[in-house]
């Protein structure tokens, strides 16, 4: 996935919602070159300031490592935690585990990116003036991306209550075998009514 973006994300226009739980804000004016370090923990807040409905519950650890070039910045966020959801089996909690490291690479002005790093990471363009750089919707996005398409118990660990409840339920709305309907028997008879 490769996009670049003019961002100014500290622009009195950018949203409040960033406010309603801790940022992941590093800042990116007078890092020292090299490698910083800096930690942040999320939880049911940040995805509910999202207004996402998915996740229900969360735990996560956020480690960013940045390395400062003399016009790049790369960073590396690495995600380990759960996160909670509904089984979509059984209709109950279901904790899954979260364990990802997403690479961005930022570059300031009109930088060009070297190919190698176009081609296996996010890059992210931002103006000279910027102070500090929210991770906030890159940490989402990839916790999002790293959830099952379907999401579901393992073997026998749903809710048996549920799962019979559930069965009962689409078993009174089918037809009974008795009463099966078939579109198709009229024509039988035509086609041996014209044989004769």
């Amino acid at each position: 996935m490769i996009y670049k973006i003019i961002c100014y994300i500290c622009s009195p226009n950018f949203s409040a919602m960033d406010r309603l739980f801790q940022d992941i804000v590093i800042p990116i004016k007078g890092l020292p070159f090299g490698e910083s370090t800096f930690r942040f923990e999320i939880g049911e807040p940040f995805f509910q300031a999202f207004e996402n409905r998915q996740i229900k519950d969360a735990d996560c650890s956020v480690r960013v490592s940045v390395i400062r070039h003399q016009t790049l910045l790369d960073i590396v966020c690495t995600v380990t935690g759960f996160v909670v959801v509904e089984c979509d089996r059984c209709l109950d909690d279901l904790t899954l585990k979260v364990d990802i490291d997403p690479r961005l690479t930022v570059g300031f002005g009109n930088v060009e990116v070297d190919g190698d790093a176009a081609d296996d990471e996010d890059v992210l363009v931002v103006d000279h003036a910027q102070r500090e750089l929210n991770l906030n919707q890159f940490v989402y996005d990839y916790v999002c991306l790293c959830l099952p398409l379907v999401k579901v118990h393992p073997d026998g660990k749903c809710n048996l209550e549920m799962l019979r409840y559930l069965t009962d339920s689409a078993g009174n709305e089918t037809t009974p075998e008795t009463e099966t309907v078939r579109p198709f028997e009229g024509l039988k008879d035509l086609l041996e009514s014209k044989d004769n």
